[in-house]
Order: C-alpha cells, then structure tokens, then sequence
C-alpha cells in the first residue's frame, strides 16, 4: 500500500484580501503527508509543498517563501507536469519526472509571474536556499545551494505550450577538513531546458516533451538508479562521500504520451526515453584524488498505460501498468560495470480531492 501516486496526499489552507485599487494579498500554506500511515513527508518541514506570501495586481504576482520551481511537480508555480498525460505522478511511468529533470522545491524564494498577454505568461524565481539539514549553509552565501529559473507558458484553446531554462548554483564552500569541494573549487553549475505542451483534437489529447541537462546531480533523475542511498549499488567503491556530492549527469530526454475518453472515463498511455552519461565536471572530482569511478552512462526506456474512471466531480478510481528498464555502464578502475535494473509496477487506487 502507496500513498499518493496519483497525486500527493496533501493538504493546506489558503487565504487572500482584496486591498483595493486592484492589490490583492494572499498565502498559501500546503502540507505533503502518507495517508497509509499519517507520517509527513518531510519531517523537516511541515509545510513542505509551500508555505508563501504574495501580491498581485495589474504587475502580475510577487510571492516569497518556500515555493516549488516552475520546472517541477510541487506547489502552486508547478509548470511542468503539462509535457506528459501522466503528469508528474505514478512512480516508474512516463510521468515527467521520469525522463525530465526537475527544480524541487527552495526555502527562501522569490518569484514573479507576469499578467496575462494574449495567454502568454512569463515567470522568473530565485532561491537563496539555507536549508535546516545542512547545518554549514547560509542564506544567499556560497555554502549554501542557490535556484534561478526563467520560463514561459502559453495557453490558446486546445493548445498549452510550456518552456523554461533553470539552473543550481551550487555551493562551493565546506568546512569539514577532507571533504569535497572546499572553500574556493571552482563547480560547475547545473543547466536545464525544458519544451513541451499537448493538443488537444477533442478525440484524443496528444502531449509532448523534451529536455537538454547537464550538470545535474545523479539524484535529481527518478527511477530505480536513483532509490539507491549510497554508492554500492551502483557497484562503486572507493569513496569517502556520497555520489551524488559529486556525480552528475548531462543528456537528454524525450516523452511522447496522450490520454482519451473512453467509456466515461479517461485512457492514458506514454513513452519516454533518457539518454545520459557523466558530465565534464567528474574529471575536477578525480582530481581531488577520489578513486575508483572513472565514468558512467545510462539509458532510460519506460513505457505506461493506464485508465482513469470518476466516480463525482471530487472522486476517481484508476489503474496504472508500467515497465521501465535502465541500461547501465559504469567504468572503475578495476573494469567496466554494466547493469540493467528494471521496474515493473501496476498501481490500483482512490483518490478524493475537497
């Protein structure tokens, strides 16, 4: 038994104030928990999905707080599950966490969204990151991660379009002896771009995707690879850290997906493909005389049906069937690794929205 697969088991409050002279000030403030077992998501924060401030009028919208990228799945400025019929839900199928890259979600935000031009909108955010897990961070300093993201949607009838570029300033400074980076390495930040949309020819909604990365950590790709918690699994030895403190990723991925009525309810079905393999910023990582781990690639394949039936406006019941597989080499001293980990999943569920 899952919780949320359909999407996250959640819930919040939300409140705004008519100023006058056309301002309008809100809050939101949205909790992530497992209704399988009441445990939050995040033990850390308790309102984990968002917790903002913002203001709108005729400029658009301002918000500050904790928010979830544009080029994610999580809180109110989540733009990109458009790009799949799955969205960003559904472990292990052609969601688009799947195949594409993600912001997550930034303690100490800013972001602006535009007014409405002829159904275009364009957002921009900043994150100055500091967060409560890593006790060396400063807000806004180079011990700490920090977000920006530019992007733009347009929504015109049966047509939604959906880019955006985003990248992780990573922090450079630690201040435990032996670790790496130290104070002042040079590290290479993170990159994405990210296209997509659907159509929608009323007999059939078609959506599309696509995403350049590089630079990105092991851990921001989902699926199997990434539920390993420490580098044995990806049969690596040798290490004093963490892969993903320094193994990242450059490739590309693509999903082509689409959904249709049928029988009162809704068929979904999906593809997506990764392709991807160490980015240049290894080479810095071998240099601080870390052994054993030369370099990797990967390559992605997962294909999804699946069947979504309402019962009310607020309740549905659905079925999900998915297999993924990853092709895996990974080049160490001692040889070449390859390894071909795969997930076959098929998810029955109910979810009620109020």
């Amino acid at each position: 038994m899952k919780s949320g697969m359909q999407s996250g088991s959640r819930f919040g409050f939300k409140g705004t104030e008519d100023l006058g002279n056309g301002l309008t000030v809100g809050f939101i403030l949205e909790n992530q928990f497992n209704s399988d077992d009441g445990s939050l998501t995040d033990d850390d924060h308790f309102f984990r999905r968002e917790s903002s401030l913002f203001l709108q009028g005729g400029f658009g919208k301002v918000a500050m707080g904790r928010i979830g990228s544009i080029n994610g799945g999580v809180s109110s400025w989540a733009k990109y599950g458009v790009m799949s019929a799955f969205g960003t839900s559904w472990d292990y199928s052609a969601q688009a966490g799947s195949w594409a890259i993600g912001g997550g979600i930034w303690d100490n935000m800013i972001a602006y969204e535009t007014p409405d031009f002829a159904g275009f909108k364009v957002f921009a955010q900043y994150g100055m990151g500091n967060s409560v897990t890593d006790y060396d961070s400063v807000e806004n300093e180079s011990s700490s991660d920090r977000y920006y993201a530019i992007g733009a949607t347009y929504n015109n009838g049966p047509f939604a379009g959906y880019f955006a570029v985003d990248s992780i300033n990573y922090k450079t400074a630690k201040f435990s002896k032996g670790e790496w980076p130290n104070n002042g390495d040079d590290i290479d930040d993170s990159l994405t771009v990210t296209l997509g949309g659907s159509y929608d020819f009323d007999v059939v909604k078609i959506y599309l995707g696509a995403q350049y990365f590089d630079e990105v950590r092991l851990s921001s790709l989902g699926g199997p690879i990434c539920r390993a918690n420490d580098v044995r699994d990806l049969g690596i030895s040798g290490f004093d850290l963490s892969i993903n403190d320094i193994a990242k990723l450059k490739g590309y991925g693509i999903s082509l997906s689409g959904d249709a009525p049928l029988a009162g309810g809704r068929v979904m079905f999906g593809l997506g493909y990764v392709d991807a393999d160490a980015a240049d910023s290894l080479d810095k990582a071998l240099s601080q005389n870390i052994a054993g781990f030369r370099d990797f690639e990967i390559q992605r394949y997962v294909v999804s049906a699946g069947y979504s039936y309402p019962f009310s406006k607020r309740t549905d019941v659905y079925g999900v069937a998915s297999y993924m597989r990853d092709n895996e080499d990974t080049s160490r001293e001692s040889g070449t690794l390859e390894q071909d980990p795969s997930a076959y999943s098929f998810y029955v569920g109910l979810r009620h929205r109020f």
